[in-house]
């Protein structure tokens, strides 16, 4: 009687874990990432890519020597840019936003970053 308990059991869990699966691939999750080196305002960015690491790694390769990395997950990043002789001690020199497009993650920087502020580098990745 136990053993069919747990036969029974792990019946019902095996085809939950595959409901849930299933699920999943319908819809792919794709990671994008921006790097971006505060000092000098190069960038590097990968989208597409099936882990953050794997994304988090690729925009480092392109950009060098940056200091600052920014990850999102089918969504688009922006990063807004303050000029250098505008930068104030209380304001960061740059902002970073997320959004469902390039409008809206580049809206959102540009607001919090302020009117002197422009893009610097956005991505977005093909799923959203």
């Amino acid at each position: 009687m136990r053993s069919f308990a747990i036969a029974a059991a792990l019946l019902a869990f095996s085809l939950l874990a595959t409901d849930a699966a299933a699920a999943r691939v319908g819809k792919r999750q794709l990671f994008g990432s921006i790097a971006y080196n505060s000092k000098t305002g190069a960038f590097g960015y990968a989208v597409d890519l099936k882990t953050r690491r794997e994304a988090e790694t690729e925009a480092f390769r392109q950009c060098g020597d940056c200091d600052v990395i920014k990850t999102f997950r089918d969504a688009c990043g922006a990063i807004a840019d303050r000029p250098r002789k505008l930068d104030k001690p209380k304001k960061p020199a740059f902002v970073w936003e997320t959004g469902a497009s390039r409008e809206i993650a580049e809206r959102k920087a540009l607001q919090k970053c302020g009117a002197e502020c422009k893009i610097a580098v956005w991505a977005c990745t093909s799923e959203k």
